[in-house]
């Protein structure tokens, strides 16, 4: 359905009529090309979607009024620090990860990064045509980049598992030996080109709570991964 977020500055409520002329209502008139009677999607962000419809649409601003209101429950706990690709491939993997709904992305310089993030704004707007994009109600936290990979370390604890993507062999603890990751916080970290450093894997398997993992596949690409490697431990699990 056609969506927009509401940002901080909408405040839908039900039976509320909403009128904004910004880049949201430039989407709406210019590029799906909405008109009187139709139906448009507002989501909050923080799992609210909000049904509206159309009363007014003129060539720079947009009326809605609030029809209906859901509250969608998160189906997932899973974080993402990702390894800093180049620019595109980072904004790539961070539609993957806003359509497949991680919840906080930490990226971190690795080993073989040789980029770092220099707009965050653009970040955010990357982030944002995802949800709307894909309908989902949950807006992920994007943190600020880490120096290196050992800089997360204070943050491992706070999860129940640790799933390392590995070009080498996978390591740590057995996969097998969970049965189920409802209720779960589960972080997954991806490496950039050329994946994590053998410095890098070997400090993870120290920790407690990692467990590597090494998909029959051919190297893929990191906005590739990120849907791979999101999609397995999804389907493994049978999360709905």
């Amino acid at each position: 359905m056609r969506a927009i977020y509401t940002r901080d500055d909408l405040s839908p409520s039900i039976d509320g009529i909403l009128s904004f002329s910004d880049d949201r209502s430039h989407h709406l008139i210019k590029v799906v090309r909405v008109k009187k009677g139709d139906e448009v999607l507002l989501l909050d962000g923080q799992g609210g979607r909000y049904t509206s419809e159309v009363i007014n649409c003129t060539k720079r601003e947009v009326s809605l009024k609030i029809k209906s209101f859901e509250k969608v429950d998160k189906f997932s706990n899973i974080d993402l620090a990702i390894g800093l690709p180049k620019r595109e491939a980072f904004e790539n993997a961070l539609k993957n990860a806003t359509q497949v709904g991680i919840s906080e992305v930490f990226p971190f310089q690795a080993d073989y990064s040789n980029w770092s993030i220099k707009n965050f704004d653009r970040v955010s707007s990357v982030i944002e045509s995802s949800l709307i994009q894909s309908n989902n109600p949950y807006m992920p936290i994007v943190h600020h980049e880490t120096a290196s990979l050992d800089a997360l370390f204070e943050i491992f604890h706070q999860y129940d598992y640790i799933f390392l993507t590995t070009l080498s062999r996978a390591n740590g603890n057995d996969i097998e030996d969970i049965k189920s990751i409802k209720d779960k916080r589960i972080l997954i970290i991806i490496g950039p080109e050329g994946g994590l450093s053998n410095r890098e894997e070997e400090l993870m398997f120290k920790e407690n709570n990692v467990i590597g993992l090494r998909l029959a596949t051919p190297i893929l690409k990191t906005e590739s991964a990120v849907l791979t490697i999101v999609g397995y431990v999804l389907g493994k699990f049978d999360v709905k």
